[in-house]
Parts: structure tokens; C-alpha cells; sequence
């Protein structure tokens, strides 16, 4: 069987990109760097200085912080509000400066009814979890049938990887959609005041905005070359697909070709009978005969019967 040394060419590079989509996905999920908040304590106003100490709810959003999709992080040593927290406050500490993000709604209190962009942010917040859950799955079942192609080589186990791996990519890129979309409530729509970590941004005081710098982390960042990769490495199985393909096609066209080389080539050809050789068994002459279509010329014909000519020579 020939095989296409461009399809093979796919799946190796298809085969070294699995691990890393993997690797940069898996690191995405994992680590605590989606956004990051920089706040310039010196911007806020003395008032604000002294309660982001002592309040606890103030605190959550006017110190350093890098928030994830498991957990909100306070680095640093300016941090004296974390020695406050307590069994009342709710929510305990991990790892000494982290929360958990929290993606159940609050019980109302004070029968204050939250809106409906405070519930909508969370349902959001849970679908990113959960799609980038299903993303890295999905890859994983990708990878696996591309090992199962480097053994079986054919072409619908490519198809499969590719199909699967685009799924993976649409996934992860609506996973960030998502996330773009909490965001966009947190900053333009949410008035609401959370009953751990406070105010979101469209509620802040001036001050405090013009004191916070917010940017996207490395987190966000590994997420989007994770997506790009996978598609990247779904083209490739797609490709490699193709060509795998098209070797079969061409095996299959080239034994049918050999084929019909023969038969064009040699095959039995009835003759008119000499006059001048006597007549075997047959009443229509020797035969079957063969006939070379290349040198367009009988070959030696199959006969039946006593040799040409046996009757004159007494057999």
C-alpha cells in the first residue's frame, strides 16, 4: 500500500500538538490568573484607606488580586484584612490568602430579591466551568483516536479525530465567551452589593475605579492558544484524512488499471481457420486463439486434437 508522505507528515505534528493543546488547557482551568486587579493605595481617599483594614467586604475588591475560575487570590504582605476572617464571615481561607469563587446564588437577605443580571452572571460563571470541562474532554477522546489512527490508518478514524478536536476548540472559545460575558455584568450592569465579596465594578466608588488596574492574566491568555492549537490540530487530522483518503483511492484505481492492462493486452480472440491446415476434431479451425493487442499480432494458438498436418504423416 503506498502511503502519502504528506499525511504523514500531518499526523505527526498532529500527534505532538495533542499533548500540549492538553497541557495549556489543562493549565488554563487550573491556575488562578484570568484577571488581575492592581489597586494604588495611595489614589483612595483616607476614609476608604482605613476601611479596606477593617472591612472585610470593602477589602475583597480594593487590594491586589488575581481571580481564576476556582479561586480569587490576595498575594502580597498589605493584606491585614485576611487576620479578620473568621467562622462568621462565611467563607474560610485556602491556602492562607486564597477564596473560592463561588458559583451558587446567595440567600436573599433582608428580602432584597437579587436581579436578574446577579443570577444571569453566575449562570454564566457556571457554564465557562462547565465548557471548558467538556473542552478538555473532548480533546482528550480527540487525542486518543489519533493514537488509534497512527496503528489503524484509515481514513474515517482522522475524520473523527478532526471532527472532535474543532468540537474541542468551539468549546473552549465559547467557554471565554462566556467568561467575556460575567464580565461585561460585573462592569456595566450589576448594582447589586454580594454579601462576601461586595460591590462589582459598575457599583464602585470613583475612587476606587481610578485607583484599580485591571488586566487580563496569563490564564486567559494559555486559554486562546489552547483554542487555536486545537484547531490547528483539527485541521491537520482533517488533512491528513484526505490523503489517507486518497491513498486507498489510488491502490483500489491502480489494481484496476493492472487489470484492464491485462485483459487489453492478451486475451482469447477467435480466427478465421487456414485453408491450407487440415481441420482437427473441430469443424471451425483451431482455437481459441490468443491476440497481442500491443504488437497487433496472433499468438501461438491452443489447440485441441492431433497436431496440424497428423493425418498426412499416418497417426
Amino acid at each position: 500500500m503506498a502511503r502519502s508522505s504528506c499525511a504523514t507528515g500531518n499526523l505527526i505534528v498532529a500527534t505532538i500538538l495533542g499533548p500540549i493543546v492538553l497541557v495549556l488547557l489543562a493549565i488554563s482551568f487550573a491556575t488562578d490568573h484570568w484577571l488581575e486587579y492592581d489597586v494604588n493605595k495611595s489614589l483612595l481617599t483616607t476614609t476608604h484607606q482605613t476601611d479596606r483594614d477593617t472591612n472585610i467586604q470593602f477589602a475583597r475588591y480594593t487590594h491586589d488580586r488575581h481571580r481564576g475560575l476556582w479561586r480569587e487570590c490576595y498575594p502580597g504582605n498589605d493584606t491585614q484584612f485576611l487576620d479578620n476572617v473568621n467562622s462568621k464571615y462565611g467563607q474560610e481561607l485556602i491556602d492562607k490568602y486564597c477564596f473560592f469563587v463561588r458559583l451558587e446564588i446567595p440567600e436573599k437577605g433582608n428580602n432584597v430579591d437579587w436581579t436578574s443580571e446577579f443570577v444571569t452572571r453566575i449562570h454564566l460563571m457556571r457554564v465557562w466551568v462547565a465548557f471548558f470541562i467538556v473542552a478538555l474532554t473532548v480533546f482528550l477522546v480527540s487525542y486518543i483516536f489519533g493514537l488509534v489512527l497512527c496503528c489503524w490508518r484509515q481514513s474515517k478514524w482522522a475524520y473523527i479525530a478532526g471532527l472532535l478536536a474543532y468540537i474541542a476548540a468551539f468549546f473552549t472559545a465559547a467557554s471565554i465567551a462566556f467568561f467575556h460575558g460575567a464580565e461585561y455584568l460585573e462592569r456595566n450592569k450589576i448594582k447589586d452589593v454580594d454579601p462576601l465579596t461586595g460591590k462589582f465594578w459598575f457599583a464602585w466608588e470613583e475612587d476606587v475605579k481610578n485607583a484599580t488596574d485591571r488586566d487580563y492574566g496569563y490564564s486567559y491568555i494559555i486559554g486562546w492558544i489552547g483554542m487555536a492549537l486545537a484547531a490547528i490540530t483539527a485541521t491537520l487530522y482533517s488533512v491528513a484524512g484526505c490523503f489517507i483518503g486518497g491513498e486507498r483511492y489510488k491502490d483500489e484505481y491502480g489494481e484496476k488499471g493492472r487489470s484492464r492492462d491485462y485483459l487489453e493486452r492478451s486475451y482469447p480472440m477467435p480466427l478465421e481457420a487456414q485453408p491450407y491446415y487440415p481441420k482437427g476434431y473441430y469443424q471451425y479451425g483451431a482455437g481459441p486463439y490468443l491476440y497481442d493487442m500491443e504488437n497487433r499480432q496472433p499468438l501461438p494458438a491452443i489447440t485441441y486434437g492431433p497436431p496440424p498436418g497428423a493425418y498426412f504423416q499416418g497417426y
